[in-house]
């Protein structure tokens, strides 16, 4: 059995992964201005601040585009193509827009849909964020 590729946390992303692992869906917002910052970096856009925190999101949010992966990138995910990849905008801010996986990859998904966020795997075996069709 060939073992899956892991993320691999940098002092910048390590709240997002360790916020997957609660089950919360974390961004970056500046401590100057309140704006949420994805992906993570050290100066915000906006004022310039090098202050921020890391907030839990609602996990709510719309299908802005989508991808069905048919090539085998990576042997340990033979078994699981095709999958669905899709960019969500969050309902917080909606030019802050994460991709996922899409729960249900026989689905075809539609732009616009609601989504919110579900989160499967663990420290052993790496936190994934999937989204599932509706507002819930």
């Amino acid at each position: 059995m060939i073992a899956r590729p892991f993320p691999v946390p940098d002092k910048d992303s390590a709240p997002y992964w360790e916020g997957l692992e609660a089950g919360e869906l974390r961004v970056q917002r500046c401590a100057g201005c309140g704006t949420l910052r994805w992906p993570a970096r050290a100066i915000c856009n906006r004022c310039h601040s090098f202050d921020a925190d890391w907030v839990a999101m609602s996990g709510r949010g719309t299908i802005k585009s989508w991808i069905r992966t048919h090539q085998r990138f990576h042997p340990a995910f033979a078994g699981e193509i095709p999958y669905v990849t899709l960019l969500v905008a969050l309902a917080e801010q909606a030019d802050i827009q994460i991709i996922g996986a899409f729960a249900d990859p026989a689905a075809e998904p539609k732009i616009g849909e609601a989504v919110h966020a579900v989160f499967r795997g663990n420290r052993e075996d790496g936190p994934i964020l999937f989204w599932e069709l509706g507002a819930s």
